[in-house]
């Protein structure tokens, strides 16, 4: 089966950007998107069902968790349904540990980019995301702890701080790994949840725009105090990325330097790819373990349930990340 998805339409080649955006899920706690506020958010899946989120990084080419086997389809006049060709796991992914959870995604052709399509930037290697950093969430996973089975129809999105790696290790027994990172608050109250898996934890630089600092993995309910979301941490799997989608050379993955981006010499071009991806809309990266078990987890974790059905389409770029309801 083939996987199409609808993504939101962005512009030019620039990578992190909300052109959109006129103004500088429900995620647990979080609120409604705004149109074209995240153009890179992909919604994955399975008989236009929800199940899972993923983000654009070229035209050709999404990235997304590799604990999800399923995906989606949207809607809408800025809307775009895309038949997805191949998905390539992580080849260290640890179904018990959710260690290495990343995985690429290829469209069978490469989408065009407009005002509600984008690309999110892929950060350098030796990039660092500074502990208490604000950053965002979005997807279409589940909003209300009282109404599991109760999906958003519209993008949600919510601001969580990047936590101190130690200090979640203690709260998770030490499973994490360096590939892994929380983000949300001790207190609880705000986080991804289940149908939010795969989607992006983007971080705003200086320069403006949004890099790509994890993808939504585990947890262990959603919004639970001393219980944040865990995140892949795309920093310590970038390479792979990008050598992943270079086996399949056609387009360059936006691989802008968050810090050094500002001059045209301090630009890294990613490596080439089989095919570009283009941006998709908003969509909450939500932690695997805390929503129904996919596969165990870490210590009665487990990743995302709603990203273990087997993908089939992808919806990128409806407006204001609206859903139509399943028929």
């Amino acid at each position: 089966d083939s996987f199409l998805f609808a993504l939101s339409f962005s512009s030019l080649s620039d990578c992190g950007s909300r052109p959109a955006m006129q103004t500088a899920s429900r995620i647990v706690g979080g609120s409604e998107a705004s149109r074209g506020e995240f153009p890179w958010q992909v919604s994955l899946r399975e008989n236009n069902e929800h199940f899972c989120g993923a983000a654009i990084l070229t035209e050709k080419w999404l990235v997304s968790a590799a604990h999800w086997t399923t995906s989606l389809r949207g809607s809408d006049g800025s809307a775009v349904k895309m038949d997805i060709s191949q998905i390539i796991p992580h080849p260290s992914y640890n179904a018990d540990t959710a260690d290495y959870d990343v995985a690429v995604l290829e469209l069978k052709k490469p989408v065009t980019f407009t005002k509600y399509i984008q690309p999110v930037c892929l950060p350098d290697a030796g990039h660092h995301f500074p502990t208490s950093k604000k950053c965002l969430i979005s997807g279409w996973g589940n909003s209300d702890l009282a109404l599991a089975m109760v999906k958003p129809e519209f993008l949600q999105k919510a601001t969580v701080e990047l936590l101190d790696q130690n200090l979640c290790s203690s709260l998770y027994s030490h499973v994490l790994t360096d590939r892994m990172m929380c983000a949300g608050y001790l207190e609880g109250k705000v986080d991804s949840c289940q149908g939010d898996s795969g989607g992006p934890l983007v971080c705003q630089e200086p320069s403006g725009r949004f890099f790509l600092a994890g993808i939504v993995s585990w947890g262990i309910g959603c919004a639970e105090a001393r219980r944040p979301g865990v995140y892949t941490r795309v920093t310590k799997l970038r390479d792979w990325i990008l050598d992943a989608i270079s086996a399949f050379p056609t387009s360059i993955a936006h691989t802008v330097p968050p810090v050094h981006f500002r001059t045209n010499s301090n630009m890294v071009s990613a490596k080439e790819v089989n095919t570009t991806t283009g941006a998709t809309p908003t969509t909450l990266p939500a932690p695997a373990a805390s929503r129904p078990v996919a596969a165990a987890g870490p210590q009665g974790m487990s990743t995302h349930s709603g990203c273990t059905l087997a993908g089939r389409v992808a919806g990128i770029g409806s407006n204001i990340g609206f859903i139509p309801p399943l028929t």
